[in-house]
């Protein structure tokens, strides 16, 4: 077991003791060493968040505008004393641009902080949307196409065009209608005449036609499977493109 020893500092005038040291030993000095740390010395590494990240973009996007301002400001003087080989334009409008850009990226970065908290915000983008449709019909050549109470409407063909100037106008169907009951001429009671006027109707990519109360739009038409699609419209108050042909 170790034990404890004094040291004796002797004065150099007198030779007398001056004092008694306790000296420490190993075993204690181990111990000191070992103690534990306080908590107020132990540096806690700052927790980089989702708000933190935030804060930090709007700070480096405000930092790039007063950047860009101070740039326009230096060419607008550049070009009042003549410098450069080229007219510059006007201070004013300079820095009305260089603010204008500030503004937007500080737009853009608040909202792209904004977007991160929640994710199923809508697109930030503008969307191309298609026109809305109820329902979507393919009849193909000799079925009759619904929707007029007066005639029968029938898909007669598909044809190609070779002088065509665009795909969209390169086929074309053609629908033969009829009416449902004949008309008859009649002379002292006698049928002279019965017509169900046949009339033919040819349709392309794009064109829109009603049948009845309700309008359709050509999706597409195809020579290899001598089909045409045609789409209701879903909101027909809406519809403002032409209509081809009407037939109750």
């Amino acid at each position: 077991m170790a034990m404890d020893t004094q040291l004796v500092r002797r004065d150099p005038e007198d030779g007398r003791p001056a004092r008694h040291e306790p000296a420490i030993s190993p075993v204690r000095h181990a111990e000191r060493d070992l103690r534990p740390v306080p908590a107020a010395e132990i540096v806690a590494q700052p927790r980089r968040d989702a708000l933190g990240t935030a804060s930090g973009i709007v700070g480096l996007a405000v930092k790039l505008t007063f950047l860009a301002i101070l740039l326009a400001l230096f060419v607008g003087l550049l070009g009042l004393i003549g410098v450069g080989g080229r007219t510059t334009a006007s201070v004013g409008d300079r820095v009305g641009a260089a603010f204008q850009q500030g503004v937007n990226t500080i737009g853009g970065a608040v909202q792209q902080a904004r977007d991160a908290f929640d994710p199923a915000h809508p697109p930030r983008v503008a969307l191309a949307q298609d026109t809305e449709i109820d329902e979507l019909f393919r009849p193909g050549v000799g079925q009759e196409i619904a929707g007029s109470a007066t005639r029968t409407v029938a898909l007669a063909s598909v044809q190609r065009r070779d002088s065509a100037e665009s795909p969209d106008t390169a086929v074309y169907a053609t629908l033969k209608t009829e009416l449902r009951t004949a008309e008859e001429t009649k002379i002292l009671g006698m049928t002279v005449r019965s017509s169900r006027d046949p009339r033919d109707q040819h349709l392309y990519r794009g064109e829109t036609f009603r049948l009845g109360n309700r309008l359709y739009k050509v999706n597409w038409v195809s020579v290899e499977r001598q089909q045409m699609a045609i789409t209701a419209y879903r909101e027909q108050d809406r519809v403002t493109a032409p209509v081809k042909f009407a037939i109750d």
